[in-house]
């Protein structure tokens, strides 16, 4: 499976605007890529303002997502990604979203909500946990940011077996060596791949530099190519995956806890 990361510059709370420069960018996709992989809140970077939130904050059938979908039939990929919703009962959620290209959806509210930002007191995390997906005979499950640093949250559990861990962000460059190295360690304690699409530019809680998006393999190694338009891009090997597997078979010996989803996990 060929996957595709497009590491967007967001412009803080302009869905419009946005919107224009994602269609761009995922016009420039290269035809025979089966995922493309957008950053954290992708139509308007992290907004903690009440009164915005209510005026950009939408459900599942809203622009946004109707935006999506077209653009997953038109183009016959997969768009993964996030933005900023709400149940329009006065509560916002950072929803991760898989648009596959026949129109079926799969959303995930992120369950741990960043406690240095106001993200944990003004958004509600989520109540279930990460969905796993089957898109074209891989098993994907999809977190979002802060989520990477609970690998309890990210466990291979057998009978439930993910092939790729995908991970929309927004992840300052000030901790990148933290996002590489947990992202790298997904990869290698689960055995699977794992696509971090981190945002560009810079917003009022530090920088995004170019170029710390990244994909890593089920050993660890980074896989992906950079192209000029700054897309990143990696071909996936399930055969590959499933021989280190059966070679060492380690995920299999990993402890597994239950989670009771009624605590408070917004700190680390």
């Amino acid at each position: 499976m060929k996957i595709c990361i497009i590491p967007l510059d967001i412009a803080w709370a302009n869905k419009d605007e946005n919107l224009v420069t994602t269609a761009h960018q995922l016009n420039q996709v290269e035809p025979d890529t089966d995922l493309v992989i957008l950053p954290e809140l992708f139509t308007t970077a992290f907004v903690p303002d009440a009164h915005k939130l209510a005026d950009l904050a939408e459900t599942n059938d809203g622009h946004t997502v109707d935006s999506i979908k077209r653009w997953a039939q038109y183009f016959g990929f997969a768009i993964a990604g996030s933005y900023l919703a709400t149940d329009g009962k006065g509560h916002y959620f950072n929803r991760a979203f898989f648009i596959e290209p026949m129109g079926d959806a799969t959303f995930y509210d992120k369950r741990h909500l960043f406690p240095l930002s106001e993200e944990s007191r003004t958004y509600t995390p989520g109540d279930s946990f990460p969905p796993i997906i089957r898109y074209r005979g891989w098993n994907i499950k999809l977190i979002i940011c802060f989520d990477l640093r609970f690998p309890v949250w990210c466990r291979n559990v057998p009978g439930e077996l993910y092939d790729l861990l995908l991970l929309p962000s927004n992840w300052p460059h000030s901790r990148d060596f933290q996002f590489r190295t947990l992202l790298c360690a997904r990869a290698i304690e689960n055995q699977v791949y794992s696509a971090g699409a981190n945002r560009t530019g810079s917003d009022k809680y530090g920088e995004y530099a170019t170029g710390q998006s990244c994909i890593y393999d089920n050993l660890g190694q980074p896989i992906h190519e950079t192209r000029r338009n700054g897309h990143l891009y990696a071909l996936l090997d399930k055969k590959h995956l499933e021989e280190g597997r059966h070679r060492f078979p380690a995920y299999e010996a990993a402890d597994y806890y239950s989670i009771d989803l009624s605590r408070n996990f917004d700190k680390e």
